[in-house]
């Protein structure tokens, strides 16, 4: 396994490193980075900045807002925090939760445990101790290769994360806690020898070598410039990180244990002529996919009741039914 150490603290250009790994480089290994970013409000591919992020807070704060490709919901980082990525070349999208759990979270998971924490998954994407969440884990997947990435807590500022991050009521209320400060929890607690973010780092690449065959490489002068041009053209592009909210005559959301279902519509004479599906929920393709199929059919139940029922919404949707985003769309 590819083992790569991005230089930096810009969580733009390490999204950029990923596509570039994704998209560009001649992969045939799996890979897994370890990487850090600044002070940073990370927004799933589906949500809206203005509804997911205090925004007048991060800018006096000098927080970061920077969009990931995967879906799931905004995380908030520091240099208090250690983020990851595994890429899987040459693997079905439909084996992504398999991914997350045994060849993803099982090892992270053993790791911590070697350090004296004892972390588990929980639910679709959750790395808990003791029933407080330290980490979380979303995908995405294209040309025949799957990111799988998340954030560890260490020593992260859990209360100016609580201050940035403008938590969904409902989501909190659903999970039967106070606040979001209150779900979650830093590993440095569980540590029996206070060490440093950067001494944990370097204890965590040690437990994880004992899992995987880590082989460093250094990124080149042409990587680095590909991913410079990246960076440039779209995670440090505002356009992409905040886009615009979308026109719509039909709104509505609602929380499934799977995720936020968030849908705007335009319907013109019965028929649906633009469409935008936003959440947290945990697709692994592209949603614009979906979007563009619901678009110019009837508005009516059985019309799209009849259309779904010929596509696996799953890639899309993680583990949103057909039957709860109906409701969506007609309850």
């Amino acid at each position: 396994m590819l083992y790569v150490k991005p230089p930096g603290t810009d969580a733009a250009a390490h999204f950029s490193v990923e596509e570039y790994f994704m998209d560009q480089f001649p992969l045939d290994t799996p890979l897994f980075m370890i990487w850090q970013a600044e002070r940073t409000a990370m927004l799933g591919s589906y949500q809206l900045a203005e509804t997911e992020v205090n925004l007048p807070f991060a800018q006096e704060a000098g927080i970061e807002i920077v969009r990931r490709q995967s879906g799931g919901g905004t995380i908030f980082t520091d240099l208090g925090t250690l983020l990851y990525t595994l890429i899987l070349p040459q693997t079905a999208p439909e084996s992504c939760q398999e991914i997350v759990r045994e060849i993803f979270a099982a090892p992270l998971c053993r790791a911590l445990h070697t350090l004296g924490i004892p972390a588990e998954l929980e639910g679709r994407n959750d790395i808990l101790v003791e029933g407080k969440k330290v980490a979380g884990i979303a995908q995405y997947a294209r040309r025949g290769r799957v990111c799988t990435h998340g954030s560890l807590l260490y020593d992260t500022d859990l209360d100016m994360l609580a201050a940035v991050l403008q938590v969904d009521a409902e989501k909190i209320s659903s999970k039967a806690i106070r606040s979001v400060r209150s779900r979650v929890t830093n590993l440095s607690a569980y540590m029996e020898v206070s060490v440093s973010t950067p001494d944990f780092w370097a204890l965590l690449e040690g437990a994880l070598s004992a899992e995987w065959d880590l082989q460093a490489y250094s990124l080149t002068d042409a990587d680095l410039a590909a991913i410079e041009a990246i960076r440039r053209e779209k995670y440090g592009n505002p356009a992409w990180n905040f886009g615009r909210a979308p026109r719509f005559s039909f709104h509505n959301s609602k929380r499934f244990p799977g995720g936020k279902v968030e849908i705007f519509l335009d319907i013109a004479r019965g028929l649906v002529a633009a469409c935008s599906i936003r959440g947290d929920f945990l697709g692994t393709v592209p949603i614009r996919d979906l979007e563009i199929m619901l678009e110019k059919q009837a508005f009516r139940y059985d019309a799209v009741d009849a259309l779904l029922a010929e596509i696996d919404l799953r890639p899309f949707l993680g583990d949103i039914s057909k039957t709860q985003f109906l409701s969506c769309l007609f309850e």
